[in-house]
């Protein structure tokens, strides 16, 4: 019994060390890429081109993969070689000047670092069910924790080698991610659930589908943007983009603790469309925002809105799935819809940030979030219609 316990005890701690590792890894590299091309040359306009490529081939790819690791329980292997794949993209960030090779490194980015957070948090949830333990907002919080701390390292590193040592380190903490992965199920479902193989999905699924891809782009187009904006708009100087991604994940932490109790009380559905309208209310205090401490500010408001949709969206996706497809739906919402909303308005998006400027974005991108949020209002019975 002692050592059930122990070799449980043990497991947890390495779940939080993978979901502390993971996350540091994108944490180092993900603020700093588009800084990064801007240094090198690429306009906003090409940087949205290649994030709609990358979303391009993460359409076909992602759902691809996933759908083979649901049907041969393949799930830890191919969370295993997204890991690796941002590895590599982040080794040639450190070490080619080439624009070829550094537009190969970005599409290589999007395929690998989205896809990899989609299904680890999907694994993480079969992993706390099978124990029966509700507590994914305390675990994910430790995520939190790694792109904070990793956001602080950066800064360091930043002023010690400069973009080439940031991406060097984001390759090793996801080497070393790749490793703890052994703490996961070898499958994101239990095995003896093979038994629904002719039913449909849940008509919620579309209403969630449409709604993804409104809010991802409101979402990914902001994200790509943000420390861009942050550095020509807002005074920030590159070597302090570490600390202010260090706060943007801090802030989220004693959220994600409160979650665990906040989410079983209110309607997943409901707390989905409270948070994605935080969301958008954050988007546009960022268009009108023009000094650091107001930004302090809305950057704590944010820490509240987006755990509660990081948790509610996975939640919604995984109770409205059957066993034997829950990870092709999670990969469907989570990259897929992002992925087409990127491969229609990247190009878009950036444009209108390099001619109209941060706020007109900012606001087009939380009228994306709003009209995600009217939609699953307007669905809202479809969640419970049978299938």
């Amino acid at each position: 019994m002692r050592r059930s316990a122990f070799r449980e005890h043990f497991g947890s701690l390495r779940l939080m060390a993978l979901q502390f590792l993971s996350l540091a890894g994108i944490g180092v590299a993900w603020p700093y890429v588009n800084v990064y091309l801007t240094d090198v040359g690429f306009s906003a306009t090409l940087i949205g081109t290649l994030s709609s490529v990358g979303a391009l081939f993460s359409l076909i790819v992602t759902p691809l993969l996933n759908q083979i690791a649901d049907r041969r329980g393949l799930h830890r292997r191919l969370f295993r070689l997204y890991l690796g794949g941002f590895a590599l993209a982040c080794a040639i960030f450190a070490s080619s000047s080439l624009p070829l090779l550094i537009a190969l490194a970005v599409l290589l980015f999007r395929l690998s670092g989205m896809p990899s957070m989609t299904l680890g948090m999907q694994m993480t949830i079969t992993l706390l069910s099978g124990r029966g333990r509700a507590m994914l907002g305390k675990v994910r919080s430790f995520s939190s924790l790694g792109f904070a701390a990793a956001g602080l390292l950066a800064q360091q590193l930043f002023a010690l080698g400069g973009y080439a040592l940031l991406f060097i380190f984001g390759a090793v903490f996801a080497l070393f991610s790749i490793q703890l992965a052994s703490v996961f199920p070898a499958r994101a479902e239990p095995a003896a659930a093979k038994d629904s193989g002719g039913q449909r999905r849940n008509r919620g699924f579309y209403v969630l589908a449409a709604s993804q891809f409104f809010i991802w782009m409101g979402a990914f187009n902001t994200f790509a943007f943000i420390f861009v904006h942050f550095t020509q708009n807002l005074g920030v100087p590159q070597a302090d983009i570490g600390l202010w991604a260090a706060i943007l994940g801090a802030v989220e932490v004693p959220f994600l603790y409160l979650m665990d109790s906040l989410l079983p009380r209110v309607r997943i559905r409901i707390a989905y469309i409270l948070s994605v309208s935080g969301i958008a209310l954050f988007m546009l205090m960022l268009a009108a925002v023009q000094t650091l401490p107001l930004l302090l500010l809305i950057l704590l408001f944010r820490g509240l809105a987006w755990p509660a949709f990081h948790l509610s969206s996975f939640q919604l996706v995984n109770a409205i799935s059957q066993p034997r497809n829950v990870a092709t739906n999670q990969a469907l919402l989570q990259v897929t819809m992002p992925s087409i909303a990127l491969l229609l308005t990247g190009s878009a998006f950036g444009w209108i940030f390099d001619n109209l400027g941060a706020p007109a974005f900012f606001i087009f991108c939380a009228l994306a979030c709003a009209i995600g949020v009217g939609i699953v209002i307007a669905g809202f019975r479809l969640f419970d219609a049978p299938e």
